[in-house]
């Protein structure tokens, strides 16, 4: 399931150009109920020493203009967000919360809310997909004493295999057991230019791919990929898809 806030603002909404975990604390904030706030926050669903947030959200989608010079993005008029999980619950605390107020404060910014519209599309098992918040596949390892981290790009096999992986362990870890069917594939779209992103979040390098990829997949991982993103990241603002066009049955 996922929601989609409209936002009107009486004043350009100005923030960083990498605000990822400035809306990120936002969305935190609109989980009025404590103990599931903390949960979401502070452990999220376990799985062989991971935690997995499922949930993910999109970039605030509407007019700007960028201020190099202050290295800001300028908003103007008006600003959509999505946000998708996994648990219904967890959008249910966010809508109480939106709904119960006419106006938002994010950072000095104070943006007021015109609507919010909820989705519970029904998923389908391949389609054309869009990011609207770019797909990070990484690996971490050791080398010369020190941690590295290495960010595969949709052209290497990695990144296709690890967006397998990691939607099976958060089937596991939301779950409790391995889905039924753990068919998945996910590729570019041909003659589709893809775009890397790089994002810097809290002081830290993230790279990630957006663009439109053509995904095909079992009932259980479509839905995990849907509604919680793709790879990682994705309670900083990572992973969000969605549907351009379906694929009929059996073609590719």
């Amino acid at each position: 399931m996922r929601i989609q806030v409209s936002l009107r603002l009486d004043e350009p909404l100005i923030l960083p150009i990498h605000y990822n975990h400035i809306i990120q604390a936002v969305i935190l904030r609109w989980l009025n109920e404590e103990n599931y706030r903390r949960y979401v926050h502070d452990k999220g669903y376990e799985y062989n020493n991971r935690r997995y947030k499922l949930y993910t959200f999109s970039r605030l989608e509407g007019k700007f203009s960028i201020d190099a010079d202050s290295k800001r993005i300028v908003f103007h008029d008006r600003v959509k967000l999505m946000v998708s999980a996994l648990d219904d619950n967890f959008l249910q605390y966010v809508v109480n919360t939106v709904i119960m107020n006419d106006d938002i404060q994010i950072l000095s910014n104070r943006v007021y809310v015109d609507e919010v519209t909820c989705f519970s599309d029904e998923i389908r098992n391949s389609g054309i997909f869009r990011t609207r918040s770019p797909i990070v596949v990484y690996s971490t390892f050791e080398r010369d004493g020190s941690k590295k981290t290495y960010y595969y790009n949709p052209m290497e096999d990695e990144f296709g295999y690890l967006i397998r992986k990691n939607l099976i362990n958060k089937h596991i870890a939301y779950y409790g057991c391995e889905p039924s069917n753990s068919d998945f594939e996910i590729k570019p779209v041909k003659n589709h230019r893809l775009k890397e992103n790089i994002v810097m979040y809290k002081g830290v390098v993230i790279k990630g791919w957006s663009g439109d990829f053509e995904i095909k997949g079992s009932c259980d991982l479509m839905k995990i990929a849907y509604n919680a993103g793709l790879g990682s990241k994705n309670s900083q603002g990572f992973g969000f898809i969605d549907v351009v066009k379906d694929i009929p049955e059996g073609g590719r």
